[in-house]
């Protein structure tokens, strides 16, 4: 294992000094960029504030699964806790879905894995949850670019994006904080 750097990294150095490519590569994060996003700019205009806000969330929310191989996505790594960071990647696709895409958008409500999103998943679900979650991603930017203005009602929910947006924040803000926990104890260690 590489040991972090001593002094304080900045965020290329930092990655480059502690990532471990896995001897099974995750298909939908090969290419992914691990880097650390920038906080949105306080100034923005409204929408385009919560809009960055959301892309900033997803982003972090994402970064938690670095370095983690599919068994340790989908381990429950601090028992009696029976949640995995693939759990969460499960319960924010669902979300993704319920609050934008069906929430905005209208339509009939699916929930891809019912009431077993925390729970479920394992190293060979991994890919296709993946491929999902980053499928309701793109379903869920279309619908919110489609919404005429931050007070515009949602289709299926009747909340306006303003709020929905803020729902949507909340959410990958207190999942991306399990994910950490849930990160360090899988890898059995504290790798920031």
């Amino acid at each position: 294992m590489v040991a972090a750097p001593s002094h304080h990294p900045t965020a290329g150095d930092y990655r480059s000094a502690v990532t471990v490519e896995p001897a099974d590569p995750i298909t939908a994060l090969t290419d992914y960029d691990f880097s650390a996003g920038q906080e949105p700019a306080a100034d923005l205009e409204p929408r385009r504030f919560f809009e960055s806000w959301l892309r900033y969330q997803r982003h972090e929310f994402i970064r938690k699964l670095r370095d983690l191989d599919r068994h340790q996505l989908a381990q429950h790594s601090i028992p009696p806790v029976e949640l995995s960071v693939l759990g969460l990647v499960r319960h924010m696709t669902q979300m993704e879905h319920a609050w934008l895409v069906r929430g905005l958008g209208g339509g009939e409500p699916g929930m891809r894995y019912g009431e077993d999103d925390y729970a479920g998943g394992s190293a060979a679900s991994v890919d296709d949850d993946l491929a999902w979650y980053f499928a309701e991603v793109a379903a869920a930017t279309d619908a919110i670019a489609a919404m005429p203005s931050l007070s515009a009602t949602g289709a299926g929910h009747g909340r306006s994006l303003q709020a929905t947006l803020v729902k949507m924040v909340d959410e990958y803000a207190l999942h991306a904080g399990q994910a950490h926990m849930l990160r360090f104890a899988a890898l059995g260690e504290v790798r920031r």
